[in-house]
């Protein structure tokens, strides 16, 4: 009998007497120490049937039908106080974002020891061995320190572990996985992923995995179950569907994780051909702590650093947050002044100041950001935010309208669209708004600061193709910034690999990716998921 069964179930909201199907009619079954991975897109139903399993339903949401069974009992008939012995203690949740799971201002080590010390008889004293236990089953490197260090002290990868421990605290028989990946590096993702298959086996629990992204589900799942629209369209084990998917869907899902291209780059001369070229780039930031802000230490962000890029080419960027990617791509494009070091662009050198770069030289650089949503202004129509920079370097009102139709003809926008505020918009149109506002002044050279990894496979690859069209047609420079090596590889004609403020392998994509000379290089590429 399966640890967990669900026949169809159904799962709808109403708003304003709008019926919204969030669910409809899914089974779905989950053996005792078997991996499931569940994929699909956002809004497809994945989280939706996470939550329902838990009985946690979002406001206006509800279950018209179906069956949830676990371990023999329906759990939608048991009562609310019954539920409450079921989540944590039988079945646990990782959530996808850390950081807003857990209680900022609580120490890490409480929060784990409260779940101990809820559901069971155990002392104080001994629920905070076993909550330090649990970090260190989780492969945390001092679990006496982070026990009580707070969430916004820990890195995103020390987080998830807290999530896990805080999960694993009672034991529970499934761990639900949302999303526990999506937002990390890729050698922390390796990490996390090779932790759950530990956990798996020394724990003896069962696991729904839940992902957009099927090269990790091709890691630890045993079984595939790919969701679109609320329904299921394809189930079976991983290898059948990788070897041989049957719903189109599926199939588009497969196609859209980025391949590494390693076709023959054209070669150029590489010194008459130079777009930008950055010499001994250095930033340091202190570190301040106390009531007065004492300053008590640097860190040295970009460590003397030294980059070329060739007109009309993509040089990639890879490495971990806070490896200083973000930060150098800033310093290019003037929104951070170096404390050391020169940058050329197209023969001419920029200042250390934005404000004292010349109006041709700043209408050349342009950067794009992560979060699409996070970087333009929720309160501006979508046209006035991409007609921002032509207004403030003076283009003429008469001519704006004219530019607003052809760059949002460019990026695939309505120009009918206009009017309409961000939240009106979904995540790949933001992005194409972000990438549409960049192209409005006219640049030449563009930073491309992640500006895929927090969409959809399917989007991140509609995104992809459009910035390769917009290069081939505008003949644009890039500096694309990727901590996601496949990403990168589908882009890059060079890849440039930083650690720790320093640039430690510089080389063509094919050598990089063929014979990677650096140890953190080759780390890198052995972190890859594999389809």
């Amino acid at each position: 009998m399966s640890l967990l069964n669900i026949k169809n179930l159904k799962v709808y909201f109403r708003d304003d007497r709008v019926l919204t199907k969030a669910l409809d009619g899914i089974d779905l079954s989950i053996d005792k120490d078997e991996v499931v991975g569940l994929v699909g897109e956002s809004g497809s139903g994945k989280t939706m049937t996470a939550l329902s399993i838990m009985r946690l339903l979002p406001f206006g949401g509800y279950i018209e039908s179906g069956e949830i069974t676990f371990e023999g009992k329906n759990l939608l008939d048991l009562k609310e106080k019954e539920m409450l012995d079921i989540r944590g203690e039988k079945i646990g949740m990782v959530f996808q974002e850390p950081f807003t799971s857990l209680n900022p201002v609580l120490r890490v080590g409480e929060q784990i020891s409260e779940a101990i010390l809820t559901h069971t008889s155990t002392s104080a004293i001994e629920a905070e061995r076993e909550a330090k236990d649990l970090l260190r089953k989780v492969r945390i490197d001092d679990p006496q320190k982070v026990y009580f260090d707070y969430p916004h002290q820990l890195s995103g990868g020390q987080r998830q572990r807290v999530m896990l421990a805080a999960a694993l605290s009672l034991k529970p028989k499934l761990l639900i996985a949302d999303e526990p990946t999506t937002a990390l590096d890729v050698t922390i993702e390796s990490e996390i992923l090779s932790l759950l298959s530990d956990m798996k086996r020394d724990f003896g629990i069962s696991i729904l995995f839940i992902t957009h992204d099927i090269g990790v589900v091709n890691e630890i799942a045993d079984r595939m179950i790919v969701m679109k629209d609320g329904r299921i369209v394809e189930a079976g084990t991983k290898d059948a569907i990788m070897q041989s998917p049957k719903a189109p869907y599926t199939i588009r899902l497969l196609d859209a994780v980025p391949r590494i291209n390693l076709e023959e780059i054209r070669m150029q001369d590489r010194e008459s051909d130079t777009f930008l070229k950055i010499d001994s780039i250095k930033k340091a930031f202190s570190i301040e702590r106390g009531f007065l802000k004492s300053t008590v230490g640097r860190i040295e962000a970009v460590d003397g650093v030294s980059l070329k890029i060739a007109k009309g080419e993509t040089l990639g960027l890879v490495g971990e947050s806070a490896c200083g990617k973000t930060t150098l791509g800033k310093i290019i494009v003037g929104l951070l002044e170096p404390d050391s070091g020169s940058i050329i662009i197209n023969g001419r050198e920029l200042k250390s100041s934005l404000k004292e770069t010349p109006k041709e030289i700043r209408e050349m650089m342009q950067i794009v950001f992560q979060d699409p949503y996070g970087s333009l202004d929720p309160h501006i129509r979508m046209g006035d935010i991409v007609l921002e920079g032509p207004r403030i370097l003076g283009i003429p009102k008469g001519e704006r309208e004219g530019l607003l139709k052809d760059v949002l003809h460019k990026v695939s926008l309505r120009y009918a669209d206009a009017h309409k505020y961000p939240h009106q918009f979904s995540g790949g149109e933001r992005q194409r708004i972000a990438i549409a506002r960049a192209l409005a002044v006219k640049p030449q050279f563009l930073v491309l600061d992640e500006p895929v990894s927090s969409l959809d496979v399917s989007i991140q690859a509609k995104i992809l193709e459009l910035l390769r069209r917009l290069q081939a047609e505008l003949d644009l420079t890039y500096l694309f910034i990727s901590h996601d090596l496949r990403v990168v590889g589908s882009m890059a004609d060079e890849v440039a690999v930083m650690y720790r403020g320093k640039i430690v392998e510089h080389a063509p994509k094919t050598e990089i990716f063929t014979s990677p000379k650096h140890p953190y290089t080759q780390k890198l590429l052995s972190s890859l998921p594999q389809l």
